[in-house]
């Protein structure tokens, strides 16, 4: 499948992004993030969190893996940064979590891949200069066109 590709320019545009996206997630959906440090993953996932009407504000959870926030769905917003085995992923209740009720928001996916379901949306951001280049696979390119 080739992947719908959007560019932005600044954070706010990554933001407004995510944020109109987030109206294609149904309960159980599952978003999986890549990219290296700074791609702008977390602001992404603060529009997807906006979108999905999180109204607290949204941050990296680095230090405590999930985050839950409430919204028109439960969002919960998985950082697998620290994570270094399959064991310890499961010690954290990550399993719980796909296929729940909620979204599931899922930085540094890579580290969970085979886990992830199929029907996984996955988003690559790669910082070029001053823009981010956002790749996009698993959301259907018909309903996205109109966001171009």
């Amino acid at each position: 499948m080739q992947p719908i590709v959007y560019e932005t320019t600044d954070a706010e545009a990554t933001i407004t992004l995510g944020e109109r996206l987030a109206c294609f997630l149904k309960p159980g959906a599952v978003v999986a993030f890549y990219g290296d440090l700074g791609a702008g993953k977390t602001t992404m996932i603060k529009g997807f969190a906006r979108g999905l009407g999180v109204k607290e504000v949204v941050k990296s959870p680095s230090f405590v893996i999930i985050t839950e926030y409430q919204g028109r769905l439960p969002v919960y917003h998985i950082d697998l940064y620290r994570i270094r085995s399959t064991d310890e992923l499961f010690e954290t209740g990550f399993d719980s979590y796909l296929g729940a009720d909620g979204v599931c928001l899922i930085e540094w996916a890579e580290r969970a891949e085979k886990l992830l379901p199929k029907t996984t949306v996955r988003i690559k951001l790669t910082l070029i200069d001053q823009r981010r280049r956002i790749e996009i696979t698993g959301l259907d390119r018909r309903l996205t066109e109109e966001l171009k």
